[in-house]
């Protein structure tokens, strides 16, 4: 692949971002991508056919990139669990767009649909490994079954939603905050289950997240 390839490819990738952060995925077309980049439609349908395609990419990217962060680690301890969420967190602040058309996206992009089941089933798998190495470290108590299956599902939902809520509720705090708020919110929901090692552990990552 050559590079003034790579090089277009990713300018179209950089500005349609840019755009439907602005604006929303919904309310911006391929002409006005086109016109903003001063190139014609054409240029972008040879790399990106349809709409679909090229919000698609994006969301590949935003995937791959919080699969680099989200990985299952045997050494993990609460501190760098939340290290985690923190950079994914940042991750979806760049890719807003996504989290705040998530809905539509999903009934709308089959693409994306499909997309979304695997990384969800792949997401709760990395979940519940992850909690069962801090178990078997000593910083997290042992949960029963329907506990770790409502812990995964509950933190799964705000690291979905955080972005649309935030949006609503927290539009006059600026990301870190509002980052720093949902941290917390799991903070709170993860604590009385941590055992003193796990709390001692994560105590001064929620209080620099505090400040």
């Amino acid at each position: 692949m050559s590079k003034y390839f790579m090089k277009t490819e990713e300018k179209i990738l950089n500005k349609a971002l840019e755009m439907f952060n602005e604006r929303g995925v919904e309310y911006v077309g391929m002409r006005e991508i086109a016109s903003v980049l001063g190139i014609r439609v054409s240029n972008i349908t040879y790399y990106f056919p349809t709409k679909d395609d090229l919000v698609n990419r994006l969301s590949i990217e935003l995937n791959k990139q919080n699969n680099e962060v989200m990985v299952v680690n045997r050494d993990l301890t609460p501190c760098l669990f939340f290290e985690m969420l923190n950079k994914i967190f940042h991750h979806h602040v760049r890719y807003r767009c996504l989290l705040l058309s998530f809905v539509h996206l999903i009934y709308q992009n089959k693409l994306i649909a499909e997309g979304y089941k695997k990384t969800q089933n792949s997401r709760n798998i990395a979940l519940h490994e992850n909690f069962n190495a801090l178990t078997t470290a000593g910083y997290l108590k042992k949960l029963k079954t329907d506990e770790m299956n409502l812990m995964v599902s509950t933190i799964g939902i705000i690291v979905r939603f955080w972005v649309s809520e935030a949006a609503v509720v927290y539009t006059q705090l600026p990301p870190e905050k509002q980052i720093s708020h949902y941290l917390k919110l799991i903070g709170g929901l993860l604590m009385p289950h941590l055992t003193v090692k796990g709390k001692k552990n994560l105590m001064p990552f929620l209080k620099i997240a505090a400040g």
